[in-house]
Parts: C-alpha cells; sequence; structure tokens
C-alpha cells in the first residue's frame, strides 16, 4: 500500500464533473427544466462553437431571476444569454484541492459559492461543487487515517508529529501588547484535541482574542480547529475584524468544512487599548469571566451569545461592549475546566472556578493559570482528563510602556 505523500491529494480535474454545456440561444425554460431533471447540477456552463462564454447557476436563476411571480411568463421564452454569468469564478484543473480551498475562501470568505468551472487554458472541463471539494479533502484525511491504522509501527509517530503540527499553530504561551499581557494554555485528553485558542494584534493595535471548543477529538476536531484558524486570518486579512463579523465568517467555514457533522462553541473579544473597552461576541461558548480591582468583583459575562458555529448558514452574531481598564482582567476557557469530575464524579464547577482565581487574584496572570491547572488535576485526581482543557488570561496593564 502507498503510503500518504502529496501527490495522493487530489486536483480539482479528479473531482470535476464533466458537463458538455448548453448553447446561449436555449430558451431559460428549457434550462429549468434541465435543472429539475438532474437534482445535483447545480451550474451549467453555457459554450457556444466550443468557446466557453460564462455559466448559469440554479441557485442564482431559480432564486434571483425567477423567485418573483410571473418572472417565468417574463424570462422563459428568452435565450440564456441574457442571464448569464460572463465572469464566474474558475479555477484551473491542476490546483490541488487543498489550495483550492485556500483561494475559495480567500475571494469568498462568507463560502456563498456552491460549485464552480474547473478550466483547462481557457476550455472549461466540467463543474467542481464547494461540497464534493470538501469530501475530497476529508477523504484524504482518511486516506492518512486508514494508513497509520495499517502501519501500527508508525501510528505513534504519526499521531505524535500531528499534535506537534496542532500545538505549532498555537500561539505563544505568553504575550504582551503595549498594555494588554496575556497567558494561556492548553491541554488534550486525546493525542488532537478540539480546542484551540489564538490572539492577534490588529493594525490599530486592537488584541482580537480567540478561543474555540470542538464537539469532539481527534482528527476530524483537528481539521475543523484548522479551518477555523485558517479562515480567521483569512477574514481579518481581508478587512473583517468585529467579532460579530469574524464569528459570521468562520460559521460558515466551519459548516462547509463539517457538514453539520462537528460543531464548534467560539468566543471573540476585541480589547481596543486607546479607548480601554471590549467587545465580545459569543457563539455558544462557555461564558468569559470580567475580574475588576475597582470596584473588586468577579462576574460571568452571560448577555451575548448565539448559535456555535457550524450550525446553520449566515447565523448572525451580537456583541456586548464593555470598559476594560487598567487592572481588569478577562478569563476566558473551554468547558473542560467546569466539567473536570473526580473519582465521585462531582464536576469542578463554576463556584470552584471563581473561588480559586479569586483566591489567588494577587498572582501574575503565568503564574495565576498555572495554579487553576494544577488545581482542576488534584481535583481529578489525574493528569489525564476527560475533555481538553484550555485558559486564557487577559490582563490589562496602565503601567506597561506604550509601543508607538
Amino acid at each position: 500500500m502507498t503510503d500518504y505523500c502529496e501527490s495522493s491529494v487530489p486536483i480539482l480535474r479528479d473531482i470535476a464533473v464533466p458537463n458538455a454545456g448548453v448553447s446561449p440561444n436555449v430558451t431559460v425554460r428549457e434550462v429549468v427544466e434541465i435543472f429539475q431533471g438532474d437534482a445535483t447540477l447545480l451550474t451549467l456552463p453555457i459554450i457556444d462553437e466550443g468557446e466557453f462564454l460564462g455559466i448559469i447557476n440554479r441557485k442564482v436563476l431559480i432564486f434571483k431571476h425567477l423567485g418573483r411571480p410571473f418572472t417565468m411568463e417574463l424570462y422563459g421564452k428568452k435565450p440564456i444569454r441574457e442571464l448569464l454569468d460572463e465572469c464566474p469564478f474558475t479555477m484551473n484543473a491542476g490546483v490541488d484541492v487543498n489550495s483550492a480551498l485556500e483561494r475559495l475562501i480567500e475571494v469568498d470568505p462568507r463560502l456563498e459559492t456552491d460549485s464552480f468551472p474547473v478550466m483547462d487554458g481557457k476550455c472549461c472541463i466540467g463543474i467542481a461543487s464547494v461540497a464534493e471539494l470538501m469530501m475530497s479533502i476529508s477523504r484524504t484525511q482518511a486516506a492518512l487515517l486508514q494508513t497509520l491504522n495499517r502501519l501500527t509501527a508508525r501510528i505513534r509517530a504519526e499521531v505524535d508529529n500531528a499534535r506537534s503540527i496542532q500545538q505549532d499553530l498555537l500561539p505563544l504561551d505568553s504575550a504582551r501588547f503595549n498594555n494588554i499581557a496575556i497567558s494561556a494554555s492548553m491541554t488534550t485528553s486525546t493525542e488532537i484535541g478540539g480546542d484551540f485558542y489564538d490572539y492577534i494584534r490588529l493594525p490599530d493595535s486592537t488584541v482580537c482574542i480567540v478561543m474555540g471548543d470542538v464537539s469532539g477529538h481527534g482528527i476530524q476536531a483537528g481539521m475543523v480547529t484548522t479551518a477555523a484558524k485558517a479562515s480567521l486570518h483569512t477574514l481579518i486579512a481581508a478587512g473583517a475584524t468585529t467579532p460579530a463579523r469574524l464569528l459570521s465568517g468562520m460559521n460558515n467555514a466551519i459548516l462547509a468544512t463539517a457538514r453539520q457533522n462537528l460543531l464548534m462553541t467560539c468566543v471573540v473579544i476585541s480589547i481596543n487599548q486607546q479607548q480601554r473597552i471590549a467587545t465580545i461576541a459569543n457563539a455558544g461558548h462557555t461564558f468569559p469571566y470580567l475580574y475588576r480591582t475597582i470596584p473588586t468583583y468577579m462576574e460571568r459575562i452571560e448577555v451575548v451569545s448565539g448559535f456555535p458555529l457550524g450550525f446553520e448558514r449566515d447565523g448572525g452574531y451580537t456583541e456586548l461592549t464593555i470598559p476594560f481598564r487598567e487592572g481588569d482582567r478577562l478569563i476566558v476557557y473551554t468547558d473542560g475546566i467546569v466539567e473536570a469530575t473526580d473519582s465521585a464524579g462531582r464536576q469542578f464547577g463554576y463556584e470552584r472556578f471563581e473561588a480559586v482565581f479569586l483566591e489567588h487574584r494577587e498572582l501574575s496572570s503565568d503564574q495565576l493559570k498555572e495554579q487553576l491547572f494544577t488545581d482542576i488535576h488534584s481535583f481529578a485526581a489525574s493528569e489525564a482528563l476527560d475533555d481538553d482543557v484550555a485558559l486564557l488570561i487577559a490582563s490589562f496593564d496602565g503601567c506597561a510602556p506604550e509601543v508607538p
């Protein structure tokens, strides 16, 4: 059996469904009948004497052009060229499926495209569906898993390598961005976990914090976390920097990747250092905590929450903006902390979590993080927990020097 390698990654030519297309003179009604006769057909190429002119997309035709009353009477006998999309998104047949997904997310972060023409030069050789693109990537990963199962002697090395790659995707445990000090850590219950966190400094010195938790473990969960991280950075590069917009874009990326088989809870917090405010959007994630020194108190931020990522397309998310000043701390975590159980089946719980934090609130964020992990493992009486655990503490230190 051949081991998984770069040459085994399919290219778009492998997944494109050949389609001879139709003439631009075919009537709109005839095209509708073609779509009605084949439920799997998403897009039709329009070909005139061998020349590719553009496409007709099922969704666009039916819902945009023919979605209103009497439009069939208006357009039915007209040639399809009148509704032609002359500049569709296309990709070359030689592009591998992984690179194709990256490019698709770059041009369509919301992943509204359901299919696209695959070109060999100026010739359209077929139509690739986005669902099949995702499935092809999934099958590639499944092929890797089968190889690991057959080559028992190499399982540990391969899985450890995957774990290392996932760990490499995480940022450093500690970082400082002007007045904002961040301390974070994660442990996984299996070799490849479903939790992830990230923090990114935006051009205006705003710090964006992200934490997610996939409903599962293993290779598939790792794929979802990787897709989430990739879409996050792509969205930010494209100018989507508010927590609500980031969650919305990541939602569509995960929905396209996991096809509702896996969901991810996620919280995004942007901290504007100049205005001293934090803006929060939550997609079904455990509620973050806010600790204030003046006056001293600790509360769960439960005002905003929406559906987990991957639940429904184009899900909307609300935002909450709160003051975030010197001495304040934001504590973001995954549910593996509060759901850690002892030998009697009792959970660590929110009250114990809050008590540990308040008892050791004078510690630095790094020390407090280590203390929390020590107490959780001590409570569970085990180094291995039943679920992944991630924790991030963001502190506002007004004494830190500003960086121009």
